[in-house]
């Protein structure tokens, strides 16, 4: 009997509307597992084999080579999305130090699109673990993503830039976190899976609010705001040549991870 397919997902409420009917264990013609984990790790755990799709960091993409991008589904905004950040002792143009950790490498690398190519500096990077005042100890500036991001927003008293807001003011287009990626050798039905998983949250869309809500410590007129007005999940053509253009201006910019390693 063939060991069933690994599906990974990302741990954030961000991502919970893409996940709920894998996390329910919906049917498929094909048996599987799912796990959630970091979005740098879901990279990772695609790149060694070790699951057959993983819901991945757009700027991951590069150095995934052979996936299959499921391009109807994502993590997405048009504009500001509060829950990705750069918060910084000094304003952006003085950014001199900036450290990372093993978070969202479509974050770290938006973050430092915009530091080079909007504001004219290309801080050194420093790998630090979080809480926040621990990196904050160790460089000018540092990225925070997804639940510690919407935790602190507004309250650190230091210079707040949403990075989605950022870059949809400097482009016009809406940015992409995070798309499904299928190994070469993932069923030909995966795609079937990811698109019936999202049908499920929509099925059950009040009642996993309230389980949301209750799990990652927010309201549900929060989690309803965050998930129905700030995020969308289902990609259009729009979405896409904001991919498109991200992934082309990292590469100029020579902001890009090079391997699934990085952090």
């Amino acid at each position: 009997m063939p060991e069933p397919v690994g599906v990974a997902g990302i741990a954030y409420l961000n991502a919970r509307p893409l996940l709920a009917g894998l996390e329910a264990g919906i049917d498929a013609p094909f048996s599987y597992r799912f796990e959630s984990a970091e979005p740098g790790t879901c990279a990772q755990r695609l790149a060694s084999g070790a699951v057959g799709a993983a819901l991945v960091p757009v700027a991951s993409l590069p150095s995934l080579p052979g996936v299959q991008v499921h391009s109807g589904l994502g993590v997405a905004c048009r504009g500001a999305v509060t829950s990705v950040l750069l918060i910084s002792k000094v304003p952006p143009e003085r950014v001199a130090t900036l450290a990372i950790h093993r978070a969202s490498r479509s974050a770290v690398t938006l973050a430092r699109l915009l530091l080079t190519e909007k504001f004219g500096v290309r801080p050194h990077l420093v790998t630090v673990d979080p809480p926040l005042a621990n990196m904050l100890a160790n460089a000018d500036a540092t990225v925070i993503i997804g639940d510690p991001a919407m935790r602190v927003a507004g309250q650190t008293g230091l210079c707040e830039l949403d990075l989605a807001a950022a870059w949809n003011d400097w482009t016009g287009l809406p940015f992409v976190f995070a798309v499904w990626a299928l190994s070469p050798v993932a069923p030909t039905t995966t795609s079937d899976l990811l698109v019936a998983s999202h049908a499920h949250a929509r099925a059950h869309w009040e009642e996993l609010l309230t389980r949301w809500a209750q799990a990652h410590g927010r309201t549900i007129a929060e989690v309803r705001t965050y998930l129905e007005q700030i995020l969308h999940f289902e990609l259009n053509d729009a979405d896409r040549a904001g991919m498109a253009e991200f992934l082309r201006r990292a590469a100029t910019a020579d902001v890009l991870p090079t391997a699934v390693s990085e952090s």
